[in-house]
Parts: structure tokens; C-alpha cells; sequence
């Protein structure tokens, strides 16, 4: 099983308060650009500007037609009330539209749930609230929603060109949701038809690209499983014909012979109704009893079986709070998962390119899986994260960046996530240790090249890093006289030569920099300042990107430039004065 990223973009919070402190800049903006609208003689113009606009977002305006609801009014009586309805629908389906340019998007599913509730044969409402629930990382819900485009659209009801935009959004967009939620063969399928429609479409290749990637890494992982057979017998059951309850039960007759790999195939098939009969039958603890055994036979095989009690664990615990809190409160479970990684990292010596990095990896996810606020503030607050976390597990793992770029990118999700909150005990740990941090990345930054293999190890490094910026005494140690200078030439190096084929890595690093300036603090760093002054040179570049967030963050982003203009003047002159 491909273990879910639980990445957090950054520090929404900060990014909407940051906002609001330039709050008179951008309303400034908004106003010069209402001016120029009233100056305008043409309606259509108008709509054009509004379209282009909503276009980066990735939501349409086009009005609804009346033909959409395919029902031939009949008298004056019925043509008006279907005239008010479809009013109304262009009403709710606008505000839906500007709640989603303002990031919103919970209440823009509202909107265009209303909307539907009205017409349900529009597929443009349909595919505007797929995207917001993708936005939302609601995936299950967008794949409904673009699967009911395409059903649609297989009637007929839009002309040939209308079908064939729609069917490439909902296809890609549902194999974008398929991709997020591990299913990689749904996700090519669906990119590949997305691409017989427009086979030149960039944003389709850079993730059909992604999901070949991870369908590879899957078969890699199953062609390890070949080595199972030497190790446990079992009789081979074809996976349409496995029963949840059957193999669990089996499971614990088998005692010390038990079939992990059966009960990892109906967890992953069968999540919510396996993890409740799992529950039942006292599951929990004979696996907890698994991972404390540290199985030789399992782990001198070096092969997908040490894995599996980890990703059996994640089956169990996904999307359930109830069970995540049990593990970590009843079982003690923090203390069981630290106490595994160190473990497979005695065993393995830190030697390049073993199986068993693997392994250590699925348990990393296994608890960076438990992301609910309440379950984190728990694992938080366990004292192992004070005392061993970062030198016996954190350093030793950024140190194998360059053999294994999986295992580096799912720690640094971890410490993102555990770094989410302001008052974890483990942001002291990451102050009192930054310098040695900082020189940690620099030398990732430096030997690392940005590709697609390496783009989510950065992502999650200075995702990781965004959210040390939540707090102010980071903010100041990073704006310093005395900062080093390296880092800020390697993060402005890889910003200025940005493919915009990496749109997450550059909405990341952006983010940071909001981050970074949350508070206007006085920036002392010289080099920061020298790199700022040539950056909205770059922006045009970036303002191609169709990425809403992207074009949100690039109008922060400039409107402090824009404020700071002359501060950056003054400094230039002090230091040839010197």
C-alpha cells in the first residue's frame, strides 16, 4: 500500500492573517481594478475580464442555458418560472464562484449544492464543486461528481466541443482525486483518456508522469513479494475471492504462523468493515504483539513482509479517531512506533540502499497518518519527541537525503505536521537546534536537483520549514544579521529557474515567504534583501500559472515588495556607502 502524504501546505492561518495586515494595499488594487471595469463601454468586454479571471481558477462561468434542463416550457406560466430558476442558479452558482477565488471552498460547495438541488444536468456545477472538494482533499466525493459529468455527457444533451472540454476536466480531475487516494491504475486510465482528448495538455503529462512513478514503486514492492512464499506457506486465494471475515478469523487461529499478508489485502479492500471486525476480535493487540516482536524471520528476509504490520496498522487507523486515540492512549502506541524506527535503524547501520528503509518508512507513516488536531496535540505531548526524536531519528534520516528520498520526505512530513502547532513541545527542540538544521538543508539543497523523483522531498522540506515560520522568534532568526547567508542563495535559486510543471513545490515556497514576512518584521539578512529586490522580475513567469493559489500568494507577495520598495533602496545606498 502507498502510504498517504499527509502534507500541510503551510500555515493557513498565518497566510489569511498576513493577508489581512495588507489588507489597504490589496484593497487598493481591488479598487483600481473596479475603476478601469466601470471605464469599460461593452458589456461582453466586462464578461471576458470576469472569465479570464475564474479561468486561472480553475471554475467556469459560463452562464446556464436554458437547454440545460431539457424541458420545452409549455406556456408563459412555465417559461417564467423556469426563467427565475435558472436565474437563481446563475446567482448561487456566482456566489459559489467568488467563494472559491477567495479560497472558500467549503462555501462554495454550498452554493453549488443548492444550485444542483435545482438542475442536476449542468455539468459545469458539477465539475466546480469537484475541484473545490479536491481542494479540500475530500477525493471520494470529487470522484463522484466527475463521474456524474461524464455520465452526463454520454447523453448527448452538449454539443461536441462543450462534451469534449468537460469530459477532459472531469477525467483529469478524477484521476487526480484516484491519484491521492493510492489508486494509480484508476488514475492512468483516466489521464489517458484525458490525453485522447488533448494530448498536448501539459498539466496531464506532469501527472500522468507522477502516477507511473508511484505505479512502478508499487510493482517494485509487489515484486518483492515474491520472497513471502519462503518464508510463511499459505494457500494462494485469488483477491476477488477473499472473505474480511474469513481471513481474520484464520489470522488468529494460525497463532505464530499468521497470514499477514491476506489480512493486509482485505484491510486495504475492505477499510472501514475490516477495521471494525479487526476491532472485535481483539485485533489490535495481536498485531501490537507483532511489531513488539521484532520477527528475525521477517526482517533478515528484508522484503515487503516487515512492512506489512505497519501498513495493516494504517488500514485499521485510517479516517478513524476513535481507533487512533485507543492505540495511542490504550496501547501506547507513540512509544511502540519510536521504539520500532529505532530499532530497524540499529538493525539496518544506516547502510545505503537496504530493503529495510522500507520498512522504516511505513511506520514513519503510521503515525504521521494521525493527523485529526486532538490525535496530534496526543502524540505531541509525549515526551520522546523532547528527548530522542531529533538525534536519533530526525538527523540520522535527513543525513540519507540522497539514497532515499521517500524515507527523507515522509520524516519531514512528519515534523511539519508536529510542528503544525504552536505550543508543540517540539518546536523548542527544532529553535535550540536551527543552525544545524539550516546547514542540514543547505547541503540538501545543494546536492539535490529539483526533478520529479526529488520535487516531494522539497516540497515537504520547506513545507517543513513554512511551519517553523508560524512563530515569531523563528521569523526573526531567519530575517537575522548573522543568518546564514547559503540558505537563502540555494532557496531563491531554485524559485528563479521553477518549472511551472512543479506548481506544489513553487505554492510551498511562496507560502514561505508569506510566512516569512507574516509580521513586517525589519529584515536584517543582506542577502534576503539583495535576492527581494530582483524577484518581481520573476513574477511575471509565475503569472502564467492557472494555479489559484499560486496567483494569490504572487499578489501578496508583491504588494509587500511593493511597500518595501523603498526601504530596500535605502539599504542599497547605506551599504555603498560604507
Amino acid at each position: 500500500m502507498q502510504s498517504k502524504d499527509f502534507q500541510l501546505q503551510l500555515d493557513i492561518q498565518a497566510l489569511r492573517e498576513s493577508q489581512i495586515q495588507l489588507d489597504n494595499i490589496i484593497n487598493q488594487i481591488s479598487k483600481q481594478k473596479q475603476s478601469q471595469s466601470l471605464k469599460l463601454n461593452s458589456i461582453s468586454t466586462s464578461n471576458f475580464e470576469l472569465n479570464k479571471t475564474l479561468q486561472q481558477f480553475n471554475i467556469s462561468n459560463s452562464p446556464i442555458k436554458e437547454s440545460d434542463n431539457n424541458n420545452k416550457l409549455s406556456n408563459s406560466k412555465d417559461f417564467e418560472q423556469d426563467k427565475l430558476k435558472n436565474q437563481k442558479v446563475d446567482e448561487l452558482k456566482k456566489k459559489g464562484n467568488d467563494y472559491y477565488c477567495n479560497a472558500n471552498y467549503q462555501q462554495a460547495i454550498v452554493m453549488y449544492t443548492e444550485a444542483l438541488q435545482l438542475i442536476q444536468d449542468n455539468v459545469v456545477l458539477w465539475l466546480n464543486r469537484a475541484i473545490s472538494y479536491i481542494k479540500l482533499n475530500q477525493f471520494h466525493q470529487a470522484i463522484e461528481d466527475c463521474s456524474k459529468v461524464l455520465e452526463i455527457a454520454n447523453q448527448g444533451n452538449n454539443s461536441l466541443k462543450a462534451n469534449n472540454d468537460n469530459c477532459f476536466k472531469a477525467y483529469l480531475r478524477r484521476a487526480f482525486a484516484f491519484f491521492k487516494i493510492n489508486q494509480f491504475v484508476l488514475a492512468l486510465s483516466d489521464i489517458e483518456q484525458a490525453l485522447i482528448i488533448d494530448p498536448k495538455d501539459l498539466e496531464a503529462e506532469k501527472l500522468k508522469i507522477d502516477v507511473e512513478r508511484q505505479l512502478n514503486h508499487e510493482q517494485h514492492k509487489q515484486n518483492n513479494q515474491q520472497d513471502i512464499n519462503n518464508v510463511i506457506p499459505k494457500k494462494k486465494i485469488h483477491d476477488s475471492a477473499l472473505d474480511f471475515k474469513n481471513v481474520i478469523d484464520n489470522f488468529f487461529l494460525l497463532k505464530e504462523k499468521f497470514d499477514l499478508f491476506q489480512a493486509f489485502q482485505v484491510m486495504q479492500k475492505n477499510t472501514d468493515e475490516a477495521a471494525a471486525y479487526f476491532y472485535d476480535k481483539k485485533g489490535i493487540e495481536t498485531l501490537i504483539q507483532i511489531i513488539q516482536s521484532d520477527d528475525e524471520v521477517l526482517h533478515d528476509q528484508y522484503n515487503m513482509m516487515a512492512s506489512l504490520p505497519a501498513m495493516i496498522l494504517q488500514c485499521y487507523q485510517e479516517n478513524n479517531q476513535v481507533y487512533q486515540e485507543q492505540f495511542i492512549k490504550q496501547y501506547n502506541g507513540v512509544d511502540l512506533l519510536i521504539h520500532k524506527i529505532l530499532g530497524l535503524l540499529e538493525k539496518v547501520n544506516y547502510k545505503k540502499n537496504s530493503a529495510i528503509y522500507d520498512c522504516i518508512k511505513d511506520y514513519i507513516d503510521a503515525l504521521n497518518i494521525m493527523t485529526d488536531e486532538k490525535v496530534r496535540n496526543l502524540i505531541q505531548s509525549n515526551p520522546i519527541f523532547e528527548t530522542k526524536f531529533y538525534s536519533q531519528i530526525f538527523c540520522p534520516i535527513l543525513n540519507l537525503y540522497q539514497s532515499e528520498m521517500d524515507l527523507t520526505a515522509s520524516l519531514l512530513s512528519l515534523s511539519a505536521n508536529l510542528s503544525f502547532d504552536i505550543n508543540s513541545p517540539i518546536r523548542t527542540v527544532f529553535y535550540n537546534k536551527l543552525d544545524e538544521i539550516i546547514i542540514l538543508v543547505i547541503q540538501i539543497l545543494e546536492n539535490v536537483k529539483l526533478n520529479v523523483e526529488s520535487s516531494n522531498l522539497l516540497v515537504q522540506l520547506f513545507n517543513y520549514l513554512s511551519n517553523l515560520l508560524i512563530e515569531e522568534q523563528f521569523r526573526q532568526k531567519f530575517l537575522s544579521h548573522d543568518f546564514n547567508k547559503e540558505f537563502y542563495i540555494q532557496f531563491f535559486d531554485i524559485l528563479k529557474n521553477m518549472d511551472l510543471q512543479f506548481e506544489e513545490l513553487l505554492q510551498i515556497q511562496l507560502g514561505f515567504l508569506i510566512n516569512l514576512f507574516y509580521s513586517n518584521e525589519i529584515i536584517h539578512s543582506e542577502q534576503l534583501i539583495q535576492e527581494l529586490r530582483i524577484l518581481p522580475r520573476y513574477f511575471e513567469q509565475y503569472s502564467q500559472s492557472k494555479d489559484a493559489i499560486i496567483l494569490e500568494r504572487i499578489e501578496i507577495l508583491q504588494s509587500f515588495l511593493q511597500i518595501r520598495k523603498d526601504y530596500f533602496t535605502q539599504i542599497e545606498n547605506q551599504k555603498q556607502l560604507r
